[in-house]
């Protein structure tokens, strides 16, 4: 559901963040906390959405049983992580309205800094430089750069300081940072409400300071770009740009500029993002298989609950080359009973024929998507088995259902199709 996938992002963001800040932030190794950085924020977005068996067969119906039932509307709202019984409450849509109000406001923030850059390429002249444009612009604007576009002002005190400054954003426009800044001002917007995503807007765009810094004072020798950077200081700042001395970052930069490079046995540290990318792992992406303790999911779709017959039944024998199977099964195969179909809002459900006194009861839950439902069969003799459903249909008060039996060493495989009403 949106909001459990929302609160996860973040959790997993602030794993990333404390980590790096932890572990890396004072390495010199720029390129790679680079890396670390953005593959955390992709990470962090897809692990909650991901859904992994804890191992091997834990979807897998232990007797070889398995049915499809499958309604779209079910789906549907599985996948947009909505559904009535969830989101109903007037107190929740407030809570969604407040969050999409302020998403937005940020959102708009991000949007007018990027229109008011490009105000200023309209505004002042430019000219080719190789991939890049220059856009040659007074004192007020200091020496910045935005994607392709670098912003300098062709009145600095001599051509030396003119070639140092655009060799520094030649940097980011080369390596492509102002896409990185992007990025985590879009996580930002939806992430409004996590207190560490400064952390984040701060670790990247120091990182991408330090990495023109390291090459562009190769250049110019460390202690002048050190003056060059304390002469040209300037509050000025539009966010989506960067700028070659924002005073805000200049006691940072200054000081790695002149750190001892790290000892390249520091790498090693880098191994510390394996076991938390497993924890995240686990935590978000695994589902745990049901049990009597934890049968009863926390999403149950309450538009199946009900009873349901069996309006239909066609064979459809697998031509394998084996003995075509006879349905229902023949004594002392599987069984199971798919005349009617009850499935109850406590969490229980009861299968059980017309024709005759056999049942099969137990619990039935959903998995998060809401677009998947197993049945734990109740039986003293064999334990708990599995029959795993997949939601799909008209949405019409019926369900087309498949059973699936799979081959074994005398009898070929076979389909049996169903349609449910409810009744």
């Amino acid at each position: 559901m949106a909001g459990t996938y929302l609160l996860e992002v973040n959790l997993c963001l602030a794993l990333v963040i404390l980590l790096y800040r932890a572990a890396f932030q004072r390495l010199t190794f720029f390129a790679a906390n680079r890396l670390y950085l953005l593959f955390g924020m992709v990470f962090s977005i897809i692990t909650p959405a991901l859904r992994l068996p804890l191992w091997p067969g834990q979807w897998e119906q232990p007797s070889g049983v398995a049915a499809r039932f499958i309604p779209e509307y079910a789906l549907v709202e599985g996948i947009a992580g909505y559904s009535p019984q969830t989101y109903g409450s007037g107190f929740s849509q407030t809570l969604w309205i407040i969050y999409g109000c302020i998403a937005a406001w940020h959102l708009y923030k991000l949007f007018a800094d990027i229109f008011a850059v490009a105000r200023l390429i309209r505004k002042y002249p430019s000219r080719k430089l190789g991939t890049v444009r220059l856009v040659l612009v007074d004192n007020e604007i200091p020496a910045s750069s935005f994607f392709n576009y670098i912003f300098v002002n062709q009145n600095l005190p001599d051509n030396a300081s003119l070639r140092t400054c655009i060799a520094h954003e030649l940097v980011h426009c080369r390596q492509g940072h102002s896409g990185d800044w992007l990025a985590v001002r879009l996580l930002s917007a939806c992430c409004w409400f996590n207190p560490l995503m400064r952390f984040w807007r701060e670790a990247i765009t120091v990182n991408h300071e330090f990495i023109a810094d390291a090459q562009a004072a190769r250049q110019a020798g460390r202690f002048r770009y050190t003056h060059l950077l304390l002469n040209l200081s300037s509050s000025t700042q539009i966010s989506p740009m960067h700028y070659f001395s924002y005073y805000g970052q200049i006691k940072s930069r200054i000081i790695m500029l002149h750190q001892t490079p790290s000892r390249a046995v520091s790498r090693l540290r880098f191994l510390a993002a394996v076991p938390l990318a497993a924890l995240m792992l686990l935590f978000f992406s695994c589902e745990i298989p049901g049990s009597e303790a934890n049968n009863i999911s926390e999403y149950l779709n309450k538009d199946l609950v009900g009873m349901w017959e069996n309006m239909n039944r066609i064979t459809i024998n697998d031509n394998d080359g084996k003995t075509p199977r006879d349905f229902p099964e023949r004594s002392g195969d599987v069984k199971v009973c798919l005349s009617k179909l009850e499935l109850r809002a406590d969490g229980r459900f009861e299968m059980r024929d017309a024709g005759n006194a056999n049942k099969l009861t137990g619990t039935w839950q959903s998995n998060s998507a809401g677009n998947a439902v197993q049945l734990f069969c109740d039986n003293e003799k064999t334990g708990t088995s599995v029959i795993s459903l997949e939601l799909e249909g008209d949405g019409d008060g019926s369900i087309a259902a498949w059973q699936h039996y799979s081959a074994d060493e005398k009898l070929s495989a076979g389909h049996v199709f169903y349609e449910y009403k409810k009744l």
